[in-house]
């Protein structure tokens, strides 16, 4: 792809961005889908007004922003929290809606027919705690990535190429979110017997323990969102600021790695995670440039 030009887009559009369109859809067939299973979902009005609460302010921010520069910072922040409130609210959505429905057997049997074993076995003679924590820094890369990205695109002062960035990275966050219900499914460390535990230190143990608390959906396996958002934001960094890549390829290779080695996800959850990347980078991409150029916005792609 082209090198987007560097000069920066002095004012942010008040027209509908590809991000606004993506926000604005999936939180709209989020409620959709609440409302359709009403009398399933506890609480559905209080999930419904959450979801619509949580759309509203996006709106005021957004376009607040485009007049007020000011506002900038605060939509930026807002927006990393509008993603995980999504996240953190399937919890509520997925099981009722799924009725309980878990999909691990049938991912796990898909991996021993596709790779003729269970992957997440393949590394246990390598795990002890030194291994493990390497693996847990890499795997908790994931929260960082998206920050360094924005700053470092920010820094530039290119807010509207960032708004393009932010839909490819937000497009694809919400893409493995329809996985989830899809195919939901707790992961092999639920799922399957093993004859022996990670073999966690101390501060890995401590770091797994965190994430774990964090995470409030549980059945979010497939696709890997790890691998799929790392992938996407480690393409952008490469193409904005090829050092920074280079610098941040380990760590991505190491959270792939940690997916399936410290039993967060079956190996077709990253192949999964893999393709969704693929279909953000470039194509996603590609489109939320060209869309947002015509709506004034990026300058191009």
């Amino acid at each position: 792809m082209a090198a987007l030009p560097q000069a920066p887009s002095p004012t942010l559009p008040r027209r509908w961005l590809a991000l606004d369109v993506i926000a604005f859809s999936f939180v709209g067939a989020t409620v959709l889908v609440v409302l359709l299973h009403i009398n399933r979902v506890a609480r559905a009005p209080l999930v419904v007004a959450g979801h619509l609460a949580l759309l509203l302010l996006y709106g005021l921010l957004r376009w607040g922003s485009a007049l007020r520069p000011a506002l900038r910072t605060a939509f930026i922040v807002y927006l990393f929290a509008f993603v995980l409130a999504i996240f953190q609210a399937m919890g509520l959505i997925i099981p009722p809606v799924r009725g309980g429905v878990r999909m691990d057997g049938a991912l796990a049997d898909l991996d021993v027919r596709l790779f003729g074993s269970d992957p997440t076995r393949w590394l246990e003679p390598f795990l002890n705690r030194w291994t493990t924590l390497v693996l847990e820094i890499c795997y908790s890369s994931y929260f960082f990535l998206p920050v360094i990205l924005t700053t470092l695109v920010l820094a530039r002062r290119r807010y509207a190429e960032f708004l393009s960035y932010a839909a490819t990275i937000v497009g694809c966050f919400f893409t493995t979110y329809v996985g989830y219900y899809l195919v939901p499914a707790l992961g092999p460390r639920a799922h399957v017997v093993y004859e022996e535990p990670v073999p966690f230190g101390a501060v890995a143990r401590a770091i797994y323990d965190t994430i774990d608390r964090l995470d409030l959906i549980k059945l979010n396996a497939f696709p890997s969102g790890h691998t799929a958002v790392s992938l996407v934001c480690l393409a952008i960094l490469w193409r904005e600021e090829p050092r920074v890549g280079r610098l941040c390829a380990p760590l991505v290779l190491g959270l792939i790695v940690a997916t399936v080695a410290l039993r967060y996800h079956y190996l077709i959850d990253v192949v999964a995670g893999v393709l969704v990347a693929l279909l953000w980078v470039p194509f996603g991409m590609r489109l939320a440039f060209r869309f947002d150029r015509r709506r004034g916005g990026a300058s191009g792609a």
